[in-house]
């Protein structure tokens, strides 16, 4: 979008074509000028050019229009009946182009404005928070539409448009979608099985009733990656509940239904509460990244590539 302003703020500002007939701004300014002044030599004067360079483009916009726009009696010229139509509609142009220009250059300048950002449910609740807080000192006009879904709902969003940038737990193969590392997520055990150690084996831990996140979650995909590097099918553990929030994993973990793999900083005030106990597994240590992403040369708006450059600039890890 960037790039089409541009060259249209570039051809407002240097040139127009209307029916055949293509006419520089500086031939309809200088029409414009000897029409105020009523002389080629104020009009040169008031425009820090030279007589003949005045000269030269009226000559050029008469041949272009095919018609005459001055009477040229004298010291003092005066606008033919085709001069006297074509300055209206050149007046209209000249205003037109510098009221576009303003127009355009408010938009790419201007900070400020609704910023749509999708995100999955962990770095939604517990990182996106910290990064507006810190992106609106800086830039205070900016409202958000903030959009919490699936890491698969995400992308979704993001390939689709509607949203300019998102965050997710995990990565995809896709050429179209740029990823940015900003944060590291632990996953950890949790229950509310008072019989179950706090330090617990990885086999006794698998044998228990599962509650987990739907298919397309960034912290279900994490827990599968770690079964199949363990040679563990997913399908050997018993699964009593899939569901499709974070909170909801928490309500059905607090009441005993089962255990789950979720981000630390997702339940760390139910376990300080004690409503639920983080285990230990031992020898087992699950880590993720969370990542920024946006589709590849799509053009953001003002506000969208302030808030990308304030996530470079101050989150951005190594990959």
């Amino acid at each position: 979008l960037l790039i089409v302003i541009i060259d249209i703020a570039d051809n407002l500002m240097h040139n127009s074509y209307y029916g055949g007939v293509y006419m520089d701004f500086k031939q309809i300014e200088a029409f414009i000028n000897v029409a105020k002044f009523k002389s080629f030599s104020k009009a040169a004067d008031a425009t820090f050019l030279s007589q003949p360079t005045i000269s030269a483009h009226i000559s050029s916009l008469e041949d272009e229009l095919g018609v005459s726009l001055f009477n040229r009696n004298g010291k003092e010229v005066s606008l033919t009946p085709s001069g006297s139509i074509f300055l209206e509609y050149a007046t209209n142009l000249i205003n037109t182009r510098d009221n576009a220009v303003s127009k355009l250059s408010s938009f790419s300048t201007s900070i400020k404005g609704s910023l749509t950002i999708a995100s999955s449910t962990t770095p939604c609740r517990f990182m996106l928070p910290r990064f507006i807080k810190s992106f609106r000192k800086i830039y205070d006009k900016v409202n958000y539409n903030i959009k919490e879904g699936s890491s698969t709902n995400v992308l979704n969003m993001i390939i689709s448009g509607e949203s300019d940038i998102g965050f997710v737990g995990e990565t995809v193969n896709d050429k179209r979608i740029q990823f940015i590392k900003v944060a590291h997520d632990n996953l950890i055990a949790i229950s509310n099985i008072s019989t179950l150690p706090k330090d617990i084996s990885l086999d006794l831990f698998l044998k228990q009733d599962f509650i987990l996140r739907e298919k397309g979650s960034a912290t279900r995909s994490a827990f599968k990656t770690f079964l199949e590097k363990s040679k563990i099918p997913l399908g050997e553990i018993n699964i009593v509940a899939q569901v499709n929030s974070l909170e909801a994993v928490l309500q059905f973990v607090k009441f005993g239904l089962g255990v789950s793999i979720i981000s630390e900083a997702a339940c760390a005030d139910y376990i300080n509460a004690g409503i639920i106990k983080k285990h230990n597994i031992e020898n087992v240590n699950i880590k993720r990244d969370i990542y920024m992403v946006t589709f590849k040369n799509r053009i953001m708006t003002p506000q969208g590539k302030a808030f990308y450059e304030h996530i470079i600039n101050n989150y951005a890890l190594p990959l």
